[in-house]
């Protein structure tokens, strides 16, 4: 049976490969088992054939031993679903760190196809720890295109990511109730859940709550001395500096959730901000209400405040309320700014070696996508002039946080 759904796989990719000819990008081809479509989070399709195939029409990868399901939160909602894999073995795609666990990003929200892309490329500009590496790849499913995906790495701990060990730990800012690691921290009541160590004993999750009230009480107390003592032994500077200047950058609200905040930090060290996830809806103007939900639409309701490319888009998200008001971090944050923004400045000739990468695959994406469902928030309905509009924002962005953040005091 193994043989013959591989067979059947070598021939659905030859009828798919004409399709493709053109783009420069690999594909992945998935057929299931039961050639059913992948529409669950919760169960795992084993046994998948899956074929990556170069855009020369090399198969540089080929296994009967993939498992595969969908993934996400108000991305599953979307028609094109992203995925989550695990390979049998270690195989690096594209040049990529090997591995066996991968996502596919669909970017259905964003018709650019390269917000995540254009994030995580700023993120790794900057000293924080780890930031995934991400590539982009066409998708066929049992046969049928599924457009252009994102293959990255999620965040977790492992070799080939974050690198934690017992005593360490990994949190994550964002208001996930139902799991049994959530908790919330005493003066701000911002939501987080231990993602290591996995299954946090009560003992452990009584010192990491400890831990981040500590934090919280050095930080608002009001004390120059709290505030050394916190830089000195607590609290990584420079990390939540270089973090937020990247969701600044990206304009980026989903901290104000908080939504997808990540802090780690190892045995006896400092805690870190990062790593840095989640771009689908950067890069746009927006409205954010008093409890942190984006409301794109509603920009006339009272409670909502308007950001756009002249805003700060976090100044009060996280810590960042009290952070902003000390001039320790506020010099750290300018000395930072004026140091990446070269770096910065040169990813814009990027977006244009993304769009020659891309464009014919982002084309066929969007035709096999267009009218299925509004993409939120994106300002242009058709790729050419959301990509485009994208590469003058982030321009545009640059010169408006160099103002912002160097008149700081």
């Amino acid at each position: 049976m193994r043989k013959f759904i591989l067979c059947l796989c070598l021939f659905m990719q030859g009828l798919t490969l004409q399709t493709f000819a053109l783009n420069k990008i690999p594909t992945l081809y998935i057929q299931t088992q039961d050639g059913k479509p992948i529409l669950s989070r919760d169960e795992w399709k084993d046994q998948c054939v899956f074929s990556f195939v170069l855009p020369d029409s090399t198969v540089a990868f080929q296994s009967s031993k993939v498992s595969i399901k969908a993934r996400g939160h108000s991305t599953f909602s979307k028609p094109k679903k992203p995925f989550v894999f695990k390979l049998d073995r270690d195989f690096g795609f594209s040049g990529m760190k090997p591995g066996k666990n991968w996502l596919l990003l669909a970017n259905f929200m964003d018709h650019s196809n390269i917000r995540n892309s254009l994030a995580l490329a700023i993120a790794r500009q900057t000293d924080l720890d780890w930031t995934p590496e991400d590539r982009f790849v066409d998708v066929v499913i049992n046969g049928k295109p599924q457009g252009c995906y994102l293959r990255t790495k999620g965040i977790e701990v492992g070799e080939e990511c974050i690198r934690l060990h017992p005593g360490d730990c990994l949190l994550e800012g964002d208001d996930y109730r139902d799991i049994p690691t959530f908790f919330r921290t005493s003066y701000r009541k911002l939501p987080f859940n231990v993602q290591y160590p996995e299954a946090a004993t009560p003992e452990q999750m009584k010192d990491i709550q400890n831990r981040m009230d500590r934090i919280e009480q050095l930080l608002y107390s009001g004390s120059d001395k709290d505030r050394r003592l916190l830089y000195d032994q607590y609290l990584d500077i420079r990390s939540f500096a270089d973090w937020w200047i990247v969701h600044e950058l990206t304009q980026n609200a989903e901290p104000n959730g908080p939504r997808s905040c990540y802090m780690h930090w190892l045995k006896g060290k400092k805690i870190k901000a990062g790593p840095v996830w989640d771009f689908d809806l950067a890069f746009i103007d927006v409205g954010v209400d008093r409890e942190g939900n984006i409301r794109p639409s509603r920009f006339d309701l009272p409670d909502v405040r308007a950001l756009t490319g002249d805003s700060l888009y976090n100044p009060t998200a996280l810590w960042y309320d009290r952070l902003l008001k000390d001039p320790k971090f506020t010099t750290t944050v300018k000395k930072r700014w004026n140091q990446l923004k070269p770096k910065f400045e040169r990813l814009a000739d990027q977006i244009d070696r993304w769009d020659e990468q891309i464009r014919p695959s982002a084309l066929e994406n969007e035709q096999l996508w267009y009218n299925q469902a509004p993409a939120r928030f994106d300002t242009f309905e058709h790729y050419t002039a959301s990509i485009q509009h994208l590469k003058q924002t982030y321009l545009y962005r640059i010169k408006s946080l160099d103002k912002l953040f160097n008149a700081m005091k």
